[in-house]
């Protein structure tokens, strides 16, 4: 036996109160002897023995009433598969439905979810009335932690109709430490646990540990979902994908690059790969991958506007549609204000040359950066211009905040003022001059890093090993550190990428006027000089791809934001999201992408970014766990194995077989009615009869 309110026992010390008013009635008093009561005491005495027999049944009856009525708010338990009526004990019910994705599958009796959410509405009304249950969901387990349980049927059957599928990724071990938690509150001797799911390998890819969660009387239930286990037919999926593009512009091509995976059981020959951008198709391949296996495609195309791009890629051609969608997005640049600082004879040929290219690019020539208003420009370029100590700070911040800065040097470039002003505000440091000894031999490139984003385009991929016009030059001033773009015969680097904060600098070592050899008029300095200008300015990362269910960290670029953004999903549900305003920037983090799609951010009317959420890949692989797998995976997690079971999820001996496993008696009511029923005979036994009250 045990009590499930034991701390009620501590009233048990009440029952001393009638024996202690019965022992101190019991207090010998003096006698005096009369002669003419002699004759009466021989005839009280039969009557004295009785009245004795009374008190004490008296006593024992407030003592029983005491203890009975103690023990009913003690609840007491008695574990037994006798049968007493009204005695059933009460139990706490926690019903897990796998609501993933991967339920959307259908045999001959209907879709898993639709079997899953009958098996629950069979548990439902197998409870008893003073059952209590909860419904929880595993794709969300952790919201239902909070939630308070219900002895309604009604209320029951409508939580688990109104139950939808969600694109979240079930995970068994959560959903495991969700119901030991609302289990651990349950004050009933009957704790009960249903786990109603397909099974899939990957619902248990955490793995689990050893922690027991469930204590020795917690029964566990198994209800696999699902006449066919597994695929038979063909299951692509798009695993994953990738924005290859760094640099985006309008009508130039994007490339993304898609790993595409078979996990079905049958091959397919000539599956369809599609682009999309803003809903268009664009572009398309065929893949062929056998059983088990994956492939790779490539696609590319062009976006034909300026702005917040998005788009999708799309497989066809299997049984499981639901993991055939991924979604992206990137900026492409509509036009782009560039500063020219520097002399006339190195601003002249940049600005000839922006001026031709003048449906990205406006670009602004100035002597000096003194009085230039940075926050009207993406890129400043630095050409051979010196910058004093003041300037260099705003240079430091403007390029922290998400600014791009080029700089050439030249011959007034002084390398000690460099390195110890805008070289510390920008993470650059200059090395010593080069200088080509032999006029005939002068300083020429080596090697062209042409897989960076700048030179994607520029060169033919169907000749890679083709050699780059080179420059002839005199004079080079080199940086040390950062990422060396272009190197030359003597293993100096010509050109650097540098990143600061959210902002980025290129650095070429020589100026783009002739003063230090013939770079201005080689074919290579058309791309360094306008590709530098764009990449350094533009927001050249695409937008962030998270998963549905997980925080996705969005940065914000924009300089002023509110406290708060509107982030709009794709079922156009709206929510206000909390601006971090660190000094590195500012994110939001979203944590309620429930759908995938792509989600729109705005502040006061702008669209400031957005972002996409794709379907974990783990809901693809459709693989069951074997039986025994199964039950190893939820019985380390209980102190009693042995009350883990496996049902059908359907058929007659489904309810039959759980209520033959329930057990334990709850004997409050017992003990309440033993106490009602010493009141009413101590009520009868303490009555005093009319003739001995006359006779008294």
């Amino acid at each position: 036996m045990t009590f499930l309110n034991p701390l009620i026992l501590i009233a048990l010390a009440a029952a001393a109160i009638p024996l202690l008013l019965h022992l101190l009635n019991l207090r010998k008093l003096r006698t005096v002897d009369f002669s003419s009561l002699r004759f009466l005491k021989e005839l009280q005495k039969s009557r004295i023995r009785r009245l004795k027999l009374k008190q004490l049944l008296l006593l024992l009856l407030r003592i029983g009433l005491v203890v009975f009525a103690v023990l009913a708010f003690a609840r007491p338990a008695l574990r037994s598969s006798s049968v007493l009526p009204g005695a059933h004990a009460a139990a706490t019910a926690v019903i897990l439905i796998d609501n993933s994705f991967s339920m959307t599958l259908r045999d001959d009796q209907g879709t898993r979810f639709t079997q899953a959410k009958q098996a629950a509405l069979d548990i439902v009304e197998m409870l008893e009335e003073n059952d209590e249950a909860y419904i929880i969901p595993m794709t969300d387990p952790k919201a239902a932690i909070n939630a308070q349980p219900t002895r309604n049927r009604e209320v029951l059957r409508q939580l688990v109709n109104g139950l939808g599928l969600n694109f979240r990724r079930a995970d068994l071990d959560d959903a495991l430490r969700a119901a030991a938690t609302v289990l651990d509150r349950s004050q009933n001797i009957n704790r009960e646990l249903y786990i109603i799911t397909d099974a899939q390998q990957s619902n248990a890819r955490g793995g689990t540990d050893s922690l027991k969660l469930f204590t020795g009387d917690t029964r566990i239930y198994l209800l696999p979902i699902g006449a066919n286990h597994g695929l038979a037919g063909s299951n692509l999926a798009l695993d994953s994908i990738r924005v290859l593009t760094s640099l985006f512009e309008r009508d130039r091509p994007v490339e993304l690059r898609a790993w595409v995976r078979n996990y079905g059981q049958r091959d397919v020959e000539n599956a369809t790969v599609s682009l999309y951008i803003e809903g268009n198709r664009v572009a398309q391949s065929g893949v062929e991958v056998k059983a088990g296996g994956n492939a790779v495609v490539e696609l590319s195309a062009p976006p034909k506007r300026s702005g917040l791009v998005s788009g999708h890629i799309q497989v066809e051609g299997d049984d499981f549609d639901s993991d055939n969608k991924r979604w992206f997005g990137f900026p492409v640049v509509e036009r782009m204000r560039v500063a020219i600082v520097g002399t006339p004879e190195n601003t002249a040929p940049l600005g000839l040359l922006f001026g031709l290219y003048g449906t990205t690019l406006t670009a602004d020539r100035a002597a000096g950066i003194g009085g230039l208003d940075m926050g009207a420009y993406s890129t400043i370029i630095l050409a051979d211009a010196p910058v004093t100590p003041a300037d260099a700070r705003r240079l430091g911040q403007f390029v922290e905040e998400g600014g791009g800065v080029v700089i050439y040097a030249g011959p007034s470039t002084n390398r000690d003022a460099f390195n110890t002003g805008l070289g510390v505000s920008l993470g650059i440091g200059l090395g010593t001059p080069v200088t080509a000894t032999d006029p005939s031999a002068p300083l020429t490139f080596a090697a062209v890093e042409k897989e960076h984003p700048m030179f994607s385009g520029v060169f033919d991929p169907a000749n890679p090993g083709n050699m780059v016009e080179s420059p002839e030059l005199t004079t080079v001033l080199p940086a040390s550190g950062g990422e060396t773009l272009i190197r030359l015969t003597n293993g100096s680097a010509f050109m650097s990428e540098f990143r600061r904060g959210r902002g980025r600098v290129v650095y070429v070592g020589a100026p783009p006027s002739g003063a230090w050899g013939s770079l201005a008029t080689r074919g290579i300095f058309v791309p360094i000089a306008l590709r530098s200008a764009l990449y350094v300015g533009a927001t050249s990362d695409p937008f962030p791809q998270g998963t549905v269910g997980e925080a996705i960290t969005v940065p914000l670029a924009a300089a002023q934001l509110p406290d708060q953004v509107r982030v709009t999903g794709p079922n156009n549900l709206e929510q206000f999201v909390p601006v971090r305003k660190y000094p590195s920037g500012a994110s939001i983090q979203v944590d309620n992408a429930t759908e995938p799609g792509i989600y729109r951010v705005d502040a006061a009317g702008k669209e400031l970014t957005l972002f996409a959420a794709n379907m974990g890949s783990g809901e693809s692989d459709l693989t069951p766990m074997t039986e025994k797998a199964l039950q190893q995976a939820i019985g380390v997690r209980m102190t009693n194995p042995a009350n883990l079971r496996q049902l059908q999820s359907s058929g007659s001996n489904f309810g039959a077989a759980i209520i033959e496993s329930r057990f334990g008696l709850e004997l409050w009511k017992y003990m309440l009615a033993l106490a009602l029923l010493c009141a009413f005979a101590e009520m009868f036994v303490g009555r005093v009869p009319k003739n001995a009250e006359a006779g008294g």
